[in-house]
């Protein structure tokens, strides 16, 4: 090797390498601490969604490649069932008034309701086929359950009977409940755009399409200000959408394959997961600023045709007043102050990338738990790897 190739060749081994050690599993303890590591024995392949139960401290983690639904102890972190022969199951949630567990099926078009304390099978749903998603609303007492090529089917959460579906233009791939508003939004993700639901009526209300980006899967909801989070893959952004009108108030780069996200209400941060390794926290501004209101310009006035009728009719004392009238009344305008500016109160949002943590390959799937301020970040097993569920704590 020549002299020149030979530095030029140690240059870029040392740039690679200071790429390298910025971009791999660095732990951030300012924003957030690994607390756990809980290895998950004999999991092979793709990992699916997790629900928790805060009355057993337990998290539900639907192994899709394993066929299981995996129930996993945070306490003595291990893990303390398995639920068999379920064909590919993608979502889980846990409804606590009756205590059950509801997972979606991939494999069999069906969704499973078991007990959580005797893991018995209590009823099914059985639905055509891409049964991949379940959401269970407190204030409607409702289980939403997305399905086949555009439809939402709607059962009574206490008696785990059907009662009506929302037909919807294309498969459902995620949705955030607004529980005040009586409102659900959903990932239209074949149509590039959001759908409003409302949930009195059950009906398709408005769409929000969504301009530059595609591939719009996981979605959250602040309440509070009425903000849409929601991740998109191509190209790789988190989407910060007016609820109420549909437009862009941000766009924030993120790692690629977006599968989860949640909103911390307490701390005003968002969470993404990334199907890249990487688990984002995002904070929030959000604030009330004075905005001008625009005015339209003044218009001089012009003399009325009824003063120019008088001073035609009344000869020239009638004349010679009018005169004096206007050019007081000019006066009276010049000496006048401009008016005072109008403003409106409006919302100025701001977000910023606070954390970028490597989780592991493939740790697409996420929860948090607002209770205790934790994140569990589901990791898929990989070459001589166990998979595992790694807890963390924001701060």
């Amino acid at each position: 090797m020549k002299p020149h190739i030979r530095i030029y060749a140690l240059t870029l081994g040392i740039t690679i390498g200071s790429i390298l050690s910025t971009g791999i599993a660095q732990e951030d303890t300012t924003h957030i601490v690994l607390d756990n590591t809980i290895v998950l024995q004999n999991i092979a392949g793709r990992l699916g969604h997790m629900a928790y139960n805060s009355k057993q401290n337990v998290i539900y983690l639907a192994a899709l490649s394993n066929n299981t639904l995996e129930i996993v102890d945070l306490q003595n972190n291990k893990t303390i069932r398995s639920i068999k022969s379920l064909r590919q199951p993608i979502d889980v949630e846990y409804v606590p008034g009756v205590d059950i567990i509801l997972v979606a099926c991939l494999g069999d078009g069906l969704c499973r309701a078991f007990n959580a304390s005797t893991f018995k099978e209590e009823t099914s749903f059985r639905f055509d086929n891409n049964v991949s998603l379940v959401k269970y609303s407190p204030a409607q007492q409702a289980l939403y359950i997305g399905y086949g090529e555009g439809a939402i089917a709607l059962a009574d959460a206490n008696t785990l009977k059907y009662k009506t579906t929302i037909k919807l233009p294309v498969h459902p791939e995620a949705v955030a409940i607004d529980e005040n508003a009586g409102k659900m939004y959903v990932n239209l993700t074949k149509n590039r755009a959001v759908g409003v639901i409302d949930l009195k009526s059950n009906t398709l209300i408005n769409s929000f399409q969504l301009a530059e980006v595609s591939d719009n899967y996981p979605i959250a909801y602040d309440k509070t200000h009425k903000r849409l989070f929601i991740g998109c893959r191509k190209p790789a952004k988190l989407l910060v959408v007016d609820a109420e009108k549909g437009n862009k108030i941000a766009a924030i780069d993120i790692d690629g394959d977006a599968n989860d996200i949640f909103f911390d209400e307490a701390r005003k941060q968002i969470y993404v997961a990334c199907g890249d390794g990487y688990l984002h926290i995002i904070r929030q501004e959000v604030k009330e600023v004075k905005q001008p209101i625009q005015e339209s310009s003044s218009v001089a006035k012009q003399p009325t045709k009824t003063a120019a009728k008088s001073g035609t009719k009344s000869g020239t004392k009638t004349s010679t007043t009018t005169k004096k009238t206007a050019q007081k009344n000019q006066k009276q305008t010049t000496a006048q102050k401009p008016s005072q500016p109008q403003y409106r109160m409006v919302l100025q949002d701001n977000y910023t990338t606070i954390t970028r943590t490597f989780a592991g390959n493939g740790a697409r799937t996420a929860i948090f738990l607002p209770e205790s301020g934790q994140i569990v970040v589901a990791v898929p097993a990989a070459a001589n790897k166990d998979a595992m569920l790694l807890v963390y704590r924001v701060k």
